[in-house]
C-alpha cells in the first residue's frame, strides 16, 4: 500500500470514531461567572450546554455569558463538575468589547440526572 492510501485509511478511521454517537445525554445550565483577563475581574450571567447530565461527574461545557461591566457577550468553552441540580466550572472565553481572551469560573443551576 502506498503512504497516501494509509493516510486516507487513518483519516477515515478517525472521522468514524469522532462521529460515533455519545452515550451520555446533554444538559443545560444557567448561572453566574467571574472572568479574569482584562484590567479588572468581569462579572457575568450566562447559559451552558454540558456534554453529560450525570451527577457527580465532569462534563465538557460550551456557553455564552453576558458580561455586566462591559455590556458584551463572552462565548466560552470549558469543563464543569455536575452536582445535584447544579454545576461548578472553569472556562476560557473571549470578551468582544475588550477584544481579549480570558479565563473564568462559574457556578449555577443545571438539569442533571440523579441516576
Amino acid at each position: 500500500m502506498t503512504r497516501t492510501r494509509l493516510s486516507l485509511y487513518a483519516l477515515a478511521a478517525s472521522i468514524g470514531t469522532a462521529a460515533a454517537p455519545v452515550g451520555a445525554d446533554p444538559s443545560i445550565g444557567v448561572g453566574f461567572s467571574l472572568s479574569f483577563g482584562g484590567a479588572q475581574p468581569q462579572l457575568g450571567a450566562g447559559v451552558r450546554v454540558f456534554s453529560n447530565d450525570e451527577e457527580d461527574e465532569f462534563a465538557a461545557a460550551l456557553g455564552v455569558d453576558y458580561v455586566f461591566t462591559t455590556q458584551s457577550l463572552r462565548p466560552t468553552i470549558g469543563a464543569a463538575y455536575l452536582m445535584e441540580d447544579s454545576y461548578a466550572g472553569l472556562d476560557v472565553g473571549y470578551n468582544y468589547t475588550l477584544g481579549v481572551f480570558d479565563v473564568g469560573g462559574g457556578v449555577g443551576l443545571a438539569d442533571t440526572d440523579d441516576n
